[in-house]
């Protein structure tokens, strides 16, 4: 008889292999790529789970204080370049395409296939008809310490409530207190200029 059991069947080895695959060694720190994530967790963990009382030895977890969250955004940017409203890239790009109208006639000059995309992708994303307007209004933000970046979130992602915008631009939750009142006021001067649907 085989060592297996027979019949195409074998006994597992003394440690079972998993079939879920980890691109990361046990104990590697990664924090060498400059990428670290932390999760948040509202509830009690200690009915099991990682977070439970068996699964860490009946120890008791230390809670740190996460550090304030930062927008990225801006640091990729290069350095004279700034993050646009898809509104504002839409009139832009539409402007470029109304100039090929002219620069057509020379052969040499061709957009990409990718403009086209990017300028359709702009004006479907874009939420407000006058870039101008909404622009004024955002730029009341910039006295709470608003970033431009933060700023074109919020004119893109088009929160209706404070408590959204601080969802959904986490690094604005540092300045909540402060922002919550005046960022009440701007989304509902922004909800004026909203396109219709």
């Amino acid at each position: 008889m085989e060592k297996g059991g027979g019949n195409g069947f074998s006994l597992p080895s003394k440690e079972p292999k998993s079939s879920l695959k980890s691109s990361f060694a046990k104990g590697k720190d990664d924090s060498n790529k400059g990428r670290k994530i932390h999760f948040e967790s509202e509830g009690n963990l200690s009915k099991g789970g990682k977070g439970g009382n068996i699964a860490n030895g009946g120890k008791s977890a230390m809670t740190k204080e996460p550090p304030p969250l930062e927008l990225k955004i801006e640091s990729e940017l290069p350095q004279n370049a700034k993050p646009l409203m898809d509104c504002e890239a839409a009139q832009i790009l539409q402007g470029i395409q109304d100039q090929m109208v002219l620069l057509s006639r020379d052969p040499t000059i061709k957009l990409p296939v990718s403009f086209d995309k990017g300028l359709q992708y702009a004006k479907t994303g874009a939420r407000y008809t006058n870039p101008q307007s909404v622009g004024r209004v955002l730029e009341d933000l910039r006295k709470h310490g608003v970033s431009d970046g933060e700023i074109s979130l919020i004119a893109n992602v088009f929160p209706e409530t404070a408590d959204e915008a601080f969802a959904l631009v986490p690094s604005l939750k540092s300045k909540a207190r402060t922002l919550r009142e005046p960022l009440k006021d701007i989304l509902g001067e922004l909800a004026k200029f909203k396109q219709p649907a």
